[in-house]
């Protein structure tokens, strides 16, 4: 979009804005405990990598660098919380372990699918027909959906487990 018909419309196509004007890192994001909520940033930071390479255009082989890193972060961070969340006998477990499940089996069918491609395939940056589009989409609805809905719920009977712990070993 040029910026006269920015100025005339007052939009903005979505690889003109940068990350902080699609989703700010911040407090809203917290679930209470330190690595979980680190693990999250990390996750965070290496989407918003995502999101310039994506602005910028990618070689596919640059790509399937990146979806290997996210796939060991995201099997490492959730399997640090299913064991978290199983030792405090969180009540939802099941449908969250099973989350986790389908978004990485969905993260392994994009690494696949980017073996088909040649390393040096790339498209034009900001492209939503660029590969690099649907990593920076899977990891976006991961920070809106699953962070922002899912791992909000556990959030209370975290806390609540922090608190009888605290009562029990007589700290605070």
């Amino acid at each position: 979009m040029s910026s006269t018909n920015q100025e005339i419309t007052g939009r903005t196509q979505m690889q003109d804005q940068t990350i902080n004007h699609l989703i700010k890192w911040g407090d809203h994001l917290s679930v209470g405990n330190p690595e979980i909520d680190a693990q999250h940033k990390e996750i965070y930071e290496f989407w918003a990598e995502i999101y310039e390479s994506w602005r910028d255009g990618v070689r596919v082989g640059e790509l399937r660098i990146s979806t290997d890193r996210l796939f060991g972060l995201l099997r490492t961070h959730f399997l640090y919380e299913e064991r978290l969340l199983g030792g405090i006998g969180y009540g939802d477990l099941k449908r969250h372990v099973a989350e986790h499940r389908s978004m990485l089996k969905e993260l392994q069918a994009m690494r696949e699918h980017f073996k088909t491609l040649a390393d040096d395939d790339d498209s034009p940056g900001g492209s939503v027909l660029s590969p690099n589009w649907s990593v920076m989409q899977f990891v976006l609805a991961f920070t809106l959906g699953h962070v922002m809905t899912s791992d909000m719920s556990y959030v209370q009977p975290l806390q609540a487990s922090r608190n009888s712990e605290q009562r029990t070993t007589g700290s605070v």
